[in-house]
């Protein structure tokens, strides 16, 4: 076996363990990934089951604040927003009275 016939064999003994290598790392990486997105589902497929019944027990019970709180929040707004228009409007009454004076902006 001449060098060259060596050197040509060396290269196909040196590019199938390649691709071996990096077919197995491919499938070792390929595993992992779905046996993490198999825990997941499952993870969550048993959170759902549990969470459901204490979810819409928890759910009934603070519906009804929430309204409450919710009305409470609008009625202040309410209120904030009368307030608000009325100083508004009390400015613009004051406005209304007081005379205009013009101002030239002129530089000489």
């Amino acid at each position: 076996m001449s060098i060259s016939e060596l050197n040509h064999f060396m290269t196909y003994v040196i590019d199938a363990w390649a691709l071996l290598s990096i077919g197995s790392v491919s499938v070792g990486f390929i595993s992992f990934v779905s046996r993490r997105i198999q825990e997941d589902i499952e993870a969550e497929k048993l959170a759902l089951t549990e969470g459901v019944e204490e979810t819409e027990d928890v759910a009934l019970i603070e519906a009804a604040p929430a309204k409450a709180d919710l009305a409470a929040a609008d009625a202040a707004r309410l209120e904030e927003v009368a307030a608000v228009s009325e100083q508004l409007s009390k400015a613009k009454e004051n406005q209304s009275d007081s005379t205009s004076v013009p101002v030239s902006t002129q530089i000489e």
